[in-house]
């Protein structure tokens, strides 16, 4: 079984961002409202069950996707998602690709906080509508265990979909931008803080995938600048 990859094009390549982004809306429309109303569940579950309805089906997609190509071996599906091993010049693009998302994340924190200041925005809201991120204390604490799972879920389900599959068959010019846009249009569920804050990674990630080919990169500055944020909210280091 000879592994074949297939090309998509922008098309392609939207269907499946919007199939994506249409299935978060209807679990925030629908699934999130029904776990609110359940009087026993620890707000800061809501989105961690959200997770693992949203993104084993991602990451089940592109194996399957894969494996339609011809790769019948876990090895060759890594390989076809573009997983590998990491070289040095990888490693200085994680280091650099992570330094550059929080510095573009906190010059935009920054300049929307002096605007709110001023009058010309509103306050900036560093916590997406639909995630209690509500400092955990005490016992509660034990809930970050749920969450370690989904976390792995999230990081390697975007990446082997967006990055892994999606971009590295995208054939057309200057397409880390292209999937930059269509990846930050997934976020508009999430509001417009959101999407405002996220543009940095948005951006600089698939740049960074478009140098090195490697899903393995994009997955560890995902998940180095997604991890400690949400445990930084989670412990009450964050401003609200």
């Amino acid at each position: 079984m000879n592994c074949q990859r297939t090309s998509l094009t922008i098309v392609n390549a939207a269907a499946i961002f919007s199939a994506a982004t249409f299935y978060l809306a209807l679990l925030l429309g629908w699934v999130l409202p029904a776990l609110r109303a359940q009087p026993g569940l620890h707000p800061a579950t809501h989105w961690y069950l959200i997770g693992f309805l949203l993104f084993p089906p991602m990451i089940a997609y592109a194996v399957w996707q894969a494996y339609r190509e011809g790769a019948n071996t876990f090895a060759k599906i890594m390989e076809s998602l573009r997983v590998r091993p990491m070289s040095r010049t990888d490693c200085i693009y994680v280091v650099g690709g992570i330094v550059a998302v929080l510095a573009g994340t906190g010059l935009i924190l920054a300049a929307w906080s002096i605007l709110a200041r001023l009058g010309f925005l509103p306050p900036v809201e560093t916590e997406p509508w639909c995630i209690d991120m509500s400092p955990l204390e005490g016992g509660d604490r034990l809930l970050l265990l749920l969450w370690a799972p989904m976390f792995v879920l999230n990081i390697v389900g975007e990446e082997l979909l967006w990055r892994g599959y999606v971009q590295s068959r995208l054939a057309m010019r200057h397409s880390w931008l292209a999937i930059g846009l269509l990846w930050l249009a997934f976020h508009i569920p999430f509001g417009v803080s959101t999407l405002v804050l996220s543009l940095p990674l948005m951006l600089i990630l698939p740049f960074i995938f478009d140098r090195t080919q490697n899903t393995t990169v994009a997955i560890l500055i995902h998940a180095m600048f997604n991890g400690p944020a949400f445990l930084a909210a989670a412990f009450g280091l964050l401003p609200s």
